[in-house]
């Protein structure tokens, strides 16, 4: 393996640049469409059941395909897997497009484009991130500095760049919104058809679970068998169903006539840059802050401050609330990530991390539909604030449980040699 601070290369791109430049440019497209589809369907709706059937969609794919796919990315070559999802993700948003410069644009249309996002989605994040310990190495060291550098790069494209444009966007129209990801997406299966058409994966020699991979529960059971991704994935997805369910009634809380905070679509295309921003520093301190403190104290340090910040826009619904929500939610929320996202590549031989991280997914994310169409039925009867409540207290319960389970002598002794 190349270690990540030697990929320079006068003559030609090296691979994990490639894979760096495709990711930024489907991440750019992700961030229009995140704030874009939202904000045109506040343009159809305000039903918080409708909002949150639309959030749920964004979500369901990982329930239905986690698993499958996560094997069929340990099986095939996750290069084209790349580009076949991508391909098909600009041909839906085409479509998506025509439907909007005629006029038939619905909510329905809109959730079943959430939906069919999503199922792309599945196969590119899963094959993205399997790749990357192939391109960099399997060094706690390489890969905590390539999740920081993916991370960052996602926190510019998808939040910096991403939500301003939408929300200008959505003046313009809803082809504009639809098209301009479209284009985004094309380019990033340009970058990898011509980045990476040299490159192969090295060869990986399947551990004895391989022998399982006709059964789709084959991830599901080396998480449930190991020590410290049980409880962290489990965890992980019970403090995910709180901020889903809050992210699920935000933009009827802050965002249109008659709302709390009142914002436009526009400044709220300007307000979320917060998140990012967050995220970005966040980038930037992870690498500081691992070499200083243990893991699991910054893991769950990062839980327990971002459980606190569900609350922030309930408290004060403004621009002040959102955007020191977004800071504070941004650092957490990266910094998390890059220790999680290091953690799995050092627990799993590389023939499976595929079918472990769609498990993994499977778990982690396939709560947040099922959350997200509860709080949306929810705070059409109890109201916005209790869910939003609801949802603190569930990230701070799952903190607690996470931080009683797994210590950071758990960690090491489980480390791959």
């Amino acid at each position: 393996m190349v270690p990540l601070h030697r990929l320079s290369s006068p003559r030609r791109v090296h691979p994990f640049h490639a894979h760096l430049g495709a990711v930024g440019m489907a991440n750019l497209a992700d961030g229009v469409m995140q704030t874009g589809i939202g904000l045109l369907a506040l343009t159809l709706t305000r039903s918080p059941s409708a909002m949150g059937a639309l959030s749920a969609a964004v979500w369901l794919p990982w329930l239905l395909l986690g698993l499958s796919a996560g094997r069929g990315v340990d099986r095939w070559d996750r290069r084209r897997i790349m580009i076949v999802a991508l391909t098909m993700r600009a041909i839906l948003l085409l479509a998506v497009t025509g439907l909007a410069m005629a006029g038939h644009l619905t909510i329905l249309i809109l959730v079943f484009l959430a939906l069919s996002y999503g199922i792309t989605e599945v196969f590119v994040d899963l094959a993205a991130q399997a790749q990357v310990p192939a391109l960099t190495g399997r060094s706690s060291t390489e890969l905590q500095r390539a999740n920081a550098r993916l991370l960052s790069l996602e926190q510019i494209t998808n939040g910096f760049i991403g939500p301003p444009l939408a929300g200008l966007l959505v003046g313009l129209g809803a082809a504009w919104v639809l098209g301009l990801p479209a284009v985004a997406v094309l380019a990033a299966v340009l970058v990898l058809f011509l980045g990476l058409r040299r490159w192969r994966a090295p060869a990986t020699r399947s551990a004895p679970e391989d022998d399982e991979k006709n059964h789709l529960n084959g991830g599901l059971r080396i998480l449930w068998r190991h020590p410290v991704l049980r409880p962290l994935i489990f965890f992980g997805a019970l403090w995910n169903a709180g901020s889903t369910a809050m992210g699920a009634v935000l933009l009827l809380w802050m965002v249109g006539p008659g709302s709390a905070g009142a914002l436009t679509p526009q400044t709220w295309g300007l307000v979320v840059i917060a998140l990012p921003a967050g995220a970005l520093l966040g980038s930037w301190l992870a690498t500081y802050l691992l070499r200083r403190l243990l893991e699991m104290t910054v893991l769950l340090s990062c839980w327990a401050v971002g459980a606190v910040a569900l609350v922030v826009p309930l408290i004060s619904p403004s621009v002040a609330g959102m955007v020191a929500y977004g800071l504070i939610a941004g650092i957490a929320g990266v910094i998390g990530n890059v220790v999680s996202g290091s953690i799995r590549p050092r627990m799993i031989p590389d023939a499976q991390l595929g079918r472990v991280g769609g498990a993994a997914r499977f778990v982690g994310f396939g709560i947040m539909p099922v959350s997200a169409l509860t709080a949306g039925q929810l705070a059409a009867i109890v109201g916005i604030p209790a869910i939003m409540i609801a949802a603190a207290v569930t990230a701070g319960l799952a903190t607690l449980l996470a931080g009683a389970t797994v210590s950071q002598k758990l960690i090491n002794a489980h480390e791959l040699t």
